[in-house]
């Protein structure tokens, strides 16, 4: 019995000592990926501070409606397959194999696309009423959402300075939609957060990935613009910084 005893409490030792040197390992291993990622932020100062203006101009570009320049910002591969007339028709929102999934999808109703001519032929869309509207970038799926302005809340860059995401604070009014409200006008101030995904791509920084803000239902909707098998961005290991220590102004 003693000697039964006297073997358990040998287990128990182990298993603590080795529980310890796990422990100590952990806490070497999370300290020096501390410190390594605190010695790295320096480096990745001046790209935060060129994402935070590629950022002030895409907002803008969205704001202005101006189709040139946000096709200009896109990812090089994703400007060889969606042109500025495609964008411009599906208002932001045109995956780069949108054509090839309408044709897998052909069988179900809304699943055809235009021809690019059509397109070109047709840059106005319909109101309710059958009246010609100029189309505008699609911030959300609720059409009474009007975006005035936003404020940069989070900039992370992946250490090899590839990735990046920065979360903004979109800032406007939200109206309800009048056929569900019997005609009236309830307004009320709105704010939802969104991400812009970025990735560096000869040099430059280019949007690769893009979310859709909060719908009223409080969900997002990731859009996947560029085809990435998302191998980089799984492995990355990012950065934060804040964007008051940037000291830049988003005017």
């Amino acid at each position: 019995m003693k000697k039964k005893q006297k073997e358990n409490f040998n287990l128990q030792l182990k298993r603590g000592f080795i529980t310890v040197i796990l422990g100590l390992l952990f806490a070497v291993s999370s300290t020096q990926l501390i410190y390594a990622k605190n010695a790295i932020k320096p480096q990745l100062t001046e790209e935060a501070r060129v994402l935070f203006d590629m950022e002030k101009q895409l907002f803008n570009a969205r704001m202005n409606v101006d189709w040139e320049k946000m096709h200009s910002l896109q990812h090089p591969e994703f400007r060889k397959k969606v042109s500025v007339t495609e964008m411009l028709y599906f208002e932001g929102w045109a995956p780069t194999d949108y054509r090839e999934k309408a044709k897998q999808n052909a069988h179900i109703s809304g699943a055809y696309v235009p021809s690019v001519d059509y397109m070109k032929k047709n840059i106005y869309k319909k109101d309710p009423l059958g009246f010609p509207v100029k189309r505008r970038y699609v911030w959300s799926g609720n059409p009474y959402l009007r975006i005035k302005t936003y404020s940069l809340e989070k900039i992370s860059i992946s250490t090899d300075g590839k990735y990046a995401k920065l979360k903004v604070m979109l800032k406007g009014r939200e109206r309800l939609n009048p056929a569900i409200v019997r005609g009236g006008h309830y307004e009320f101030p709105a704010q939802y957060s969104k991400t812009d995904y970025w990735e560096k791509v000869n040099g430059n920084w280019v949007i690769t990935l893009l979310s859709a803000p909060a719908s009223v239902s409080g969900t997002g909707t990731l859009k996947f613009f560029v085809p990435n098998d998302k191998s980089g961005w799984g492995k990355a290991e990012f950065v934060e910084i804040n964007p008051l220590d940037l000291k830049l102004s988003l005017k």
